[in-house]
């Protein structure tokens, strides 16, 4: 369910010490993993968790073998995985990025505002935000030792650090570290933060598109290394050569079968929303959209090729948007009718039909009681079925429903 994934995925019951993963990798345990491997001439880590658990990583991971650190990589500018990197540093580690995670972490820092009320929109309750909206400072900026363009290489004791650029998944600026005297890839969030979730190509928090040429590309590099052990940023490592296969063929195939549909459609003069609802994965496909969906990834992936004008409407190259002439329509048709249509589609399933009819009503009389009761309604049919199977759709679904009850309430009083 999306409300246990999200409940996972902020790291309840985190271990009070480093779990040992071999003698020589050790993981901490939040939010994001955070790793550190060990050689007689002091240790690499991989990530640094969020800024709330980076007292606890380091303690814990400053009481296993391998200190000092001599370098800690950040695998992509997510909060979750760079929070803690300052203490490290502070204590002579250097800190190695892309040269794309500075400048992604530059805008991030820009955005703050913008990223943290949204946050607080889709995940406030689950996440224990504050939902005030006072004005929220930026961290301080990565500072990178190393700057990685395609690739680097660390030699470290008797171990040799491999940092790859592996672009995609979650960002332009993902890094995977391949440690190969132990077979083993350190790969961020290249799969997402889900095993077989199909990807956030887009993100309802609001990032740029990820290009799936690049993620594909990405999963074959690191699929082509046989690595033998797979240690993501989320959950447990992926123990096995032929299991780590899998999983990095399970994402690609699903997403070079949707990139093939979409382009194929393109070809044949379908627009983005058409796609939207044709494509799907095979019925065989064993993953699943409880983090990233295809529909979504269908739009991002058209509108990555070609930008947001489909050629169907003169309009969309303009700032008025059709909720401009809403008015005149409920002057025109009349906020009963409308809405007694909204009911009618409501009734046959047709929920985002319906919702069409009752925003019309809301933009001309905000404070409609009718149409805020139609609306209500039909945000619990979606939630009742999408809801449960995304966890970005929850937390919307949530906070959305949880408005319309509020502004219901004050116009029924």
């Amino acid at each position: 369910m999306a409300d246990e994934r999200i409940s996972d995925l902020i790291g309840v019951d985190a271990p009070e010490a480093a779990l040992e993963v071999t003698d020589r990798i050790w993981m901490a345990v939040g939010t994001a993993n955070a790793y550190k491997v060990a050689t007689p001439e002091g240790s690499v880590m991989i990530d640094a968790g969020l800024a709330g658990d980076a007292r606890r990583f380091h303690h814990q991971l400053s009481a296993v073998p391998g200190n000092p650190v001599r370098y800690i990589v950040l695998t992509h500018a997510h909060e979750d995985h760079i929070g803690g990197h300052r203490r490290w540093a502070r204590e002579g580690a250097q800190v190695v990025a892309h040269r794309l995670c500075i400048q992604r972490d530059e805008q991030y820092r820009q955005l703050t505002q913008f990223r943290v009320d949204r946050a607080k929109i889709l995940w406030g309750a689950a996440m224990n935000l504050r939902t005030d909206s006072g004005r929220v400072e930026p961290t301080p900026p990565i500072e990178a030792d190393i700057v990685v363009d395609r690739r680097h290489t660390l030699e470290v004791g008797d171990l040799t650090f491999e940092v790859m650029h592996t672009p995609g998944a979650e960002g332009p600026d993902g890094l995977t570290v391949w440690v190969p005297e132990l077979r083993a890839a350190f790969v961020g969030d290249l799969w997402g933060p889900i095993i077989d979730a199909f990807p956030n190509l887009f993100t309802l928090r609001g990032e740029p598109y990820r290009d799936a040429q690049q993620y594909l590309e990405s999963l074959r590099e690191v699929r082509d290394l046989e690595p033998e052990i797979a240690l993501a940023g989320h959950f447990e490592p992926v123990v096995g050569k032929e299991e780590v296969r899998g999983v990095l063929t399970r994402m690609h195939d699903g997403v070079e079968w949707v990139w093939d549909r979409v382009v194929e459609g393109m070809n044949e003069g379908k627009d983005p929303y058409t796609l939207m609802k044709e494509v799907s994965l095979p019925e065989d496909s064993p993953l699943h959209e409880m983090y990233g969906r295809v529909d979504w990834g269908v739009r991002a992936m058209w509108e990555g090729l070609a930008g947001w004008f489909t050629y169907r409407s003169t309009l969309d190259l303009y700032p008025t948007p059709p909720a401009a002439v809403y008015p005149d329509v409920v002057d025109l048709a009349g906020a009963e009718a409308l809405l007694a249509r909204a009911e009618e589609r409501l009734a046959a399933g047709d929920r985002l039909e319906a919702l069409h009819l009752v925003e019309m009503v809301l933009v001309a009389d905000a404070g409609h009681a009718g149409a805020l009761a139609a609306k209500l309604a039909a945000l619990g049919s979606l939630f009742d079925e999408y809801g449960q199977r995304n966890f970005q759709e929850a937390g919307w679904y949530r906070a959305e429903i949880a408005r319309v009850e509020k502004e219901l309430e004050g116009a029924e009083s």
